[in-house]
């Protein structure tokens, strides 16, 4: 499994464990009255959540998996599977705005020149403007018949643009940047941003000049 993964999941972890874990009770107005429910927090938490996002208070919730007989034995048990199967299905959803193929479409629909570099600065998605922008700069470099090495420098260190733009809420950074193939070399600026992929971190550069 990739590091990156492994990390990621490790500081979940992290953040799961300083939250309270044990189970306490909270008594909740339903439509067949009062009832006290013991679930754990991160359940309470998905409770909240659920509440915030189909504008429906917790008790009203709680009516509907009843009326749903999700569980009549067990309440608790009900609503935990409930709390899994919304939390998952809402993971679902967003992991499709957060993929490979969407930042290719993102990118697609930009008439500009436009980019996706990885935190090793390997070049991982481009847009049809951007390869027009390299062919039209590096026209005639080279030996025929040769594979181009195309190199991208960016004026910042990597690290610190990813923290700018994370304590920034991600908005825009103008930052200067370098093509390079065989021994001609191009320089531009660009805008970057963090690309949406939500399993590696990784830039979006849009060339403005």
């Amino acid at each position: 499994m990739s590091d990156d993964f492994i990390s990621n999941f490790e500081k979940l972890l992290e953040r799961a464990h300083t939250e309270a874990s044990e189970p306490h009770f909270r008594a909740i107005t339903t439509e067949s009255g009062r009832r006290a429910l013991r679930l754990e927090g991160s359940f309470w938490k998905a409770l909240d959540f659920i509440s915030k996002e189909y504008q429906v208070s917790v008790g009203e919730i709680i009516s509907c998996i009843e009326r749903a007989h999700v569980n009549d034995k067990n309440l608790a048990s009900a609503v935990r599977h409930v709390c899994i199967h919304a939390m998952t299905e809402q993971l679902n959803e967003t992991r499709n705005w957060f993929s490979g193929t969407s930042i290719q479409n993102l990118l697609s629909a930009n008439p500009a020149p436009a980019f996706v570099l990885s935190k090793e600065r390997q070049i991982k998605f481009t847009n049809e403007a951007f390869l027009k922008y390299v062919r039209t700069n590096f026209a005639g470099t080279g030996s025929q018949g040769e594979s181009p090495s195309l190199r991208l420098h960016i004026d910042a260190p990597m690290d610190d643009l990813f923290m700018r733009l994370n304590d920034n809420q991600n908005r825009p950074i103008t930052v200067g940047f370098a093509i390079g193939m065989y021994e001609r070399r191009v320089r531009g600026n660009m805008n970057a941003m963090l690309a949406p992929e939500w399993r590696h971190q990784m830039l979006l550069g849009y060339v403005i000049s």
